[in-house]
């Protein structure tokens, strides 16, 4: 019963919206995550109609910003070399800036909106571990995965490569959806609401741990090596068992080397082999910052980075594995900069803040940029959108105490009609 009284249903819109990532590509376009936004856009909206000051207004810049966004997609896709595929990339663009309107409403009608964001990324974590391992160990996975059993090897030595790509299609979508969680995990586990907000992060940290390292993907890897040292870096500051926390670290340290001891040399061999660098990103940048100044600054189209890049710039394997340089090359300049523009929003929220609000900056910082780098075609799908915008609630210090029912917003006009004589 007291549960009820400190949640209302926007905590459950908040968390639900959250957790039907879970379904990844389940459905192609008719996600589920997707078909819950369209659903909840109506009631949304309405209220917007009826009462546009009840606090939605606060987010005047991001309104005018994605408004910008998607008319601009629109206006250029004349461009299109794939009509098909740029309509279906900006009916994805328009549902995705309404869930992303939709997150900042219940959030600013919830109860708790900090704890039902962190909840939602956690139950998304929680329930893609049972099939990420059910992969790993028998070698099967769902019909939505399109990669191919692979395997690795330096030198003379070779083994099949055990990977988990959950509903997701491939392992870096899986990998990209964990660095986007990461960041909710950490805070939940810093600053817990109750005893089992810490229980649920550490029972979900040493598996995802596990899955990050059997996966093998630089970039998350070291995402979540970046994470875990801004942790601990926390922890320090706040943290009452310091002792206990670092005997924690050494022995999962020593667990994972030990029992991964092969996957752990061929990951070293990588990084030795390779580093940081990639011929293929390296081609996308240079051919992508091509494109972008033969088309004035304008940017290629909505849903043409792959058809431009293969056609017209002979790109070998058109896939730009950066979040930052799709929207630079597809959508252009002002774009770009209106888009960076809510970065420094969001550190200005961060400034403002209390110690909560910056340490979690610190952390979807680390993960928007290095969990920025390990997929492709990042603005198509619901978790890019979801994180960004999860970041506000985060940041934003105006949702760090538990919020009760607000009154309703009377304007000087009601209150003389209503004012007794």
């Amino acid at each position: 019963m007291q549960n009820e009284k400190r949640n209302n249903i926007y905590d459950t819109i908040l968390t639900g919206l959250i957790a039907l990532l879970m379904f990844g590509s389940i459905g192609n376009g008719a996600q589920p995550v997707r078909l819950a936004i369209l659903c909840l856009a109506p009631f949304m909206l309405v209220e917007a109609y009826r009462r546009p000051h009840s606090g939605i207004g606060y987010y005047r810049y991001e309104c005018f910003f994605l408004a910008f966004w998607w008319l601009m997609s629109a206006a250029f896709l004349y461009k299109s070399l794939e009509m098909a595929e740029s309509v279906k990339h900006l009916v994805y663009l328009f549902i995705h800036i309404l869930g992303f309107l939709e997150i900042l409403w219940a959030a600013l009608k919830a109860n708790s909106p900090q704890r039902s964001v962190c909840r939602g990324w956690v139950i998304l974590l929680l329930l893609t571990i049972p099939v990420a391992f059910w992969e790993i160990t028998g070698g099967t996975h769902l019909w939505t995965t399109i990669m191919e059993d692979q395997s690795i090897g330096f030198g003379d030595v070779r083994i099949d490569r055990p990977y988990a790509a959950v509903t997701f299609g491939n392992l870096n979508s899986y990998n990209t959806i964990i660095c986007w969680s990461m960041p909710y995990l950490c805070f939940m586990a810093l600053f817990p609401e109750k005893r089992r907000d810490t229980f649920s992060a550490l029972v979900a940290f040493l598996p995802i741990l596990l899955i990050v390292v059997i996966n093998s993907s630089r970039g998350a890897i070291i995402c979540l090596g970046a994470l875990i040292l801004n942790y601990i870096r926390c922890y320090l500051k706040i943290g009452k068992h310091k002792t206990l926390m670092w005997s924690i670290v050494i022995v999962v340290t020593f667990i994972l080397a030990y029992y991964l001891y092969e996957m752990f040399f061929f990951i070293i061999g990588r990084f030795t082999e390779q580093g940081m660098g990639d011929d293929g990103r390296t081609e996308n940048i240079v051919k992508g910052t091509q494109a972008f100044l033969d088309s004035y600054g304008l940017g290629v189209g909505i849903g043409n980075y792959t058809p431009v890049m293969d056609r017209i710039y002979n790109v070998s394997i058109p896939a730009p594995h950066n979040l930052f340089l799709e929207i630079f090359v597809v959508n252009g300049i002002f774009v770009f900069v209106v888009f960076m523009g809510m970065l420094v929003r969001l550190f200005v929220m961060r400034c403002q803040g209390e110690r909560r609000n910056k340490f979690f900056f610190s952390f979807a910082c680390i993960s928007l940029v290095l969990g920025g780098l390990v997929d492709s075609g990042y603005w198509m799908k619901a978790p890019t959108w979801m994180f960004l915008v999860s970041m506000y609630i985060l940041v934003d210090r105006r949702y760090n105490k538990r919020q009760e029912p607000k009154p309703e917003i009377v304007t000087e006009e009601e209150s003389l009609i209503t004012k007794p004589e």
